[in-house]
């Protein structure tokens, strides 16, 4: 039962109490019942869940993922063992009595040996970078996942404190009904009227406000799905499903094993690795082989010479020892990337966690203290007035009070759902979860 439900029904037994003669104020009530008809569905995870295949099946951004992969594919099959042959052809101009001697068509072919190590380092280096494409598109997921996730939460949250807003203002219209009625005695003062006036004021101007905001919340859904901003959403109510408790240290290992970011560093420093393996290999000298034939014009062939080639990497010493310093230089940068990325996730855990435990623990003192206790003194403060024991004021601060509380809870609810998403981001499971 809603908070306005509850009060409408307390009211009516009381003023059924002291008088019978508010009919206006009975009416009133019974509207109150009927807005509370509404049965909200449930943001469940199975819904959370199709709405996140929904986003990673048509976002723009994992198609480019996508494509990125393909083109780190097809960069391992690119890798060559052997290099292109080479192949040339001259002509010798010179009198005929020495063409005829030395030949005067020259045919050769060279072919460089292959580099086994080299090209082993290249293919590691190919294959790291496919694996980091593909952590990059899991990464890529696992945001848009997660940004589903907290849009659909921010308009659940939306739809909870618009139904809140909208029994308080049941609540105030009742009491508005009570007041026309006392203002027919002649001795009542209009202040009442005037302070029930400024308060619904207010609370018209916060509920348009928030329907403001769940259009904002429905029209960035809709963008992350690929929907049209203005698709219409029906009303959400915020799930109740408990987490499941976990230890830090459990947490971080799965952090540590299934953070996407953190596999996508991990075969960065590989291929960088890979890189400062090639760039060793490419200072030792290059082989190639070749055969020259001479031939002359006139048909008669003049023989053949083979011959083997090296490259003199020596005289470029620096140039090698630079781009061996550079490649190891950056090997090591990555793998300092990925201590310093994997701290900075840890912490993000903690303050995750500690959102979760703070969050619950408003949660549980909300329902066990504090709405308890409101809901009492609202009870007990509006059973005064109507019979002229307490004043106006001292009803609508407790009705503050107890309204505040209701929406609170909802919010520190929402909070720790939101917190429980970015635990199963961090991880690396948020989109395996939602795939079962």
């Amino acid at each position: 039962m809603g908070a306005g439900d509850w009060f409408g029904e307390s009211l009516t037994t009381q003023i059924s109490m002291q008088t019978r003669n508010f009919l206006p104020v009975l009416v009133l009530i019974l509207g109150t019942a009927a807005l509370a008809a509404d049965t909200p569905a449930p943001l469940t995870s199975a819904l959370l869940g199709r709405l996140i295949r929904e986003a990673v099946s048509t976002h723009p951004s994992m198609a480019a993922a996508e494509a990125r992969s393909q083109a780190a594919a097809s960069a391992i099959g690119a890798v060559r063992l052997w290099e292109d042959p080479q192949i040339g052809l001259g002509v010798t101009s010179a009198r005929q009595r020495m063409r005829m001697d030395a030949g005067d068509i020259r045919l050769g072919i060279d072919q460089m040996i292959p580099r086994h190590r080299l090209y082993g380092a290249e293919k590691r280096r190919a294959a790291a970078g496919l694996q980091v494409q593909q952590a990059a598109a899991r990464q890529t997921a696992n945001e848009l996942g997660l940004a589903v996730a907290e849009s659909a939460l921010e308009l659940a949250l939306a739809d909870e404190l618009i139904r809140i807003q909208n029994e308080n203002l049941s609540w105030l219209k009742t009491i508005v009904g009570i007041t026309q009625e006392r203002s027919k005695n002649p001795d009542s003062s209009p202040a009442d009227t005037l302070k029930l006036e400024s308060e619904l004021a207010v609370r018209e101007q916060t509920l348009a406000s928030l329907r403001r905001q769940r259009t904002q919340y429905a029209a960035t859904l809709n963008l992350l799905l690929g929907r049209p901003t203005d698709s219409p959403w029906s009303s959400l109510k915020l799930s109740e499903e408990n987490p499941e408790m976990r230890g830090v240290e459990v947490l971080r290992e799965k952090l540590r094993n299934g953070n996407p970011r953190l596999e996508a560093l991990r075969h960065e420093a590989e291929v960088a690795q890979a890189e400062a393996d090639a760039a060793k290999e490419k200072r030792k000298p290059i082989f190639s082989v070749g055969v020259e034939t001479n031939t002359y014009s006139g048909g008669d062939f003049r023989g053949a010479m083979f011959g083997v080639k090296m490259t003199l990497p020596w005289l470029h010493r620096s140039v090698y020892a630079a781009d061996i310093a550079r490649a190891e230089s950056m090997s090591a940068a990555a793998n300092d990337d990925l201590a310093a990325q994997e701290r900075g996730l840890h912490s993000q855990l903690i303050a995750l966690l500690t959102e979760v435990e703070n969050n619950q623990r408003i949660v549980q003192a909300y329902t066990d203290e504090v709405l308890p206790k409101s809901e009492k003194a609202v009870e007990t403060l509006q059973s005064a007035w109507v019979s002229s024991k307490a004043t106006l004021l001292d009803v609508l601060d407790s009705r503050r009070a107890l309204l505040d509380a209701l929406q609170e809870k909802r919010r520190a609810v929402a909070a720790v759902q939101v917190a429980e998403q970015g635990l199963a981001a961090l991880t690396g499971k948020l989109i395996q979860t939602h795939e079962r």
